[in-house]
């Protein structure tokens, strides 16, 4: 029976051995992956975080500058003598980039000399923006000296970090001048910020999604057999080349929609001319060439979309979602960047964006295979 016991137990051992490497070797659970695919992205976007808290110290080299901020907005002065000139640096400081109340915001500077200078001496006055705190005092190059305009220097500026304000004034006698600041908050970056996110959200889905090539496609060819027959309907109206070159440009500057609709009408007009057709057919002769246009133009569209787009399946071409996807993704960042004038907290938003799309997406994705 002893050595029936341990044959027994050997075999068991072995049963439970074998069970615990099976185990160990089977792929990680949908949920384990996703969270193991958004680690890189977390630890990116802390990293940068990190950055952003780590440089956000303002340098206190330039301790003895006089200082305008949000606070203080405005500042004047009169510049010192420095080398058979007079000269002046004023540091603008920011505010730290934890405040994101300012994210959508930017700095106008202005700067004005009083009525000691006459405007036609203007020209004497040099202002250099620039971030170098370690630079000597107007020393700046010669390309990044700015003139005033008007009697007024204007410049704009991130609200974070600081920035410093060259002042050179090249007369016999100095000047006094002021210095003041105003936050403008603009509410189109916060538009950029949102239209970033939804694209980087809605670009794996959209990409595959044959509807959204149906649907633009037709629109562009719609607005193709407009430009066709806009352009082929002016050669029916007493135009030259020239003034259609012209009206081009024109049109294009002020606005296209009034126009062609105005040069529509002249052409229905000029059809009811040409095929002695009565002013009463006016309707209905331009409701089927509407009808036509968009018709045509919706046609042309389909038809792309079954020739180039999608596969024999019925599904979208693998190779031309991912090139729509990626697009919608540089045209996402663009957008982002462009939400704030920092570059700094912009790339932090976009690993942001980046990563709550990436887990979003990714729990959408695994929600069907864990199911």
């Amino acid at each position: 029976m002893a050595p029936y016991d341990e044959a027994a137990s050997s075999s068991a051992a072995a049963t439970s051995a074998s069970s615990s490497a099976e185990t160990a070797g089977d792929p990680a659970s949908p949920l384990q992956s996703s969270s193991r695919r958004a680690a890189p992205s977390l630890l990116l976007l802390a990293s940068l975080a990190a950055l952003i808290i780590l440089s956000s110290g303002d340098d206190s080299t330039a301790n003895r500058l006089k200082d305008v901020s949000l606070e203080n907005p405005e500042v004047s002065f009169v510049p010192s003598p420095v080398g058979g000139q007079f000269c002046e640096r004023v540091r603008l400081s920011g505010v730290p980039r934890l405040h994101l109340e300012s994210y959508a915001s930017q700095i106008r500077v202005k700067m004005n000399v009083s009525q000691s200078i006459p405007e036609k001496f203007h020209w004497k006055i040099e202002v250099c923006f620039h971030r170098n705190a370690s630079m000597g005092l107007c020393q700046c190059e010669a390309g990044e000296w700015q003139g005033f305009q008007d009697g007024l220097w204007t410049a704009v500026n991130s609200p974070y970090g600081n920035k410093y304000v060259d002042v050179k004034l090249a007369d016999k006698k100095s000047a006094r001048f002021t210095l003041s600041i105003q936050e403008e908050f603009q509410k189109w970056r916060l538009a950029c910020l949102g239209i970033g996110f939804l694209l980087l959200f809605l670009s794996p889905t959209v990409s595959k999604w044959a509807p959204f090539y149906y649907s633009s496609s037709m629109a562009l060819g719609i607005l193709l057999v407009v430009l066709i027959v806009f352009f082929q309907g002016m050669k029916l109206l007493p135009m030259g080349k020239k003034r259609l070159f012209y009206f081009t440009i024109y049109a294009s500057v002020i606005g296209v929609g009034s126009y062609v609709f105005h040069y529509f009408s002249t052409l229905v007009s000029s059809i009811l001319e040409n095929f002695g057709l009565s002013e009463e057919m006016y309707n209905p002769v331009s409701l089927f060439l509407m009808v036509t246009i968009v018709l045509t133009g919706a046609g042309f569209g389909y038809w792309m979309v079954r020739r180039f787009i999608l596969s024999k399946d019925g599904s979208v071409d693998s190779g031309i979602a991912q090139f729509v996807k990626w697009a919608m993704r540089v045209v996402a960042t663009f957008f982002v960047m462009q939400s704030t004038l920092d570059p700094r907290l912009a790339m932090v938003a976009l690993a942001s964006c980046w990563s709550v799309c990436a887990l979003l997406t990714g729990k959408k994705v695994q929600r069907p295979t864990t199911e």
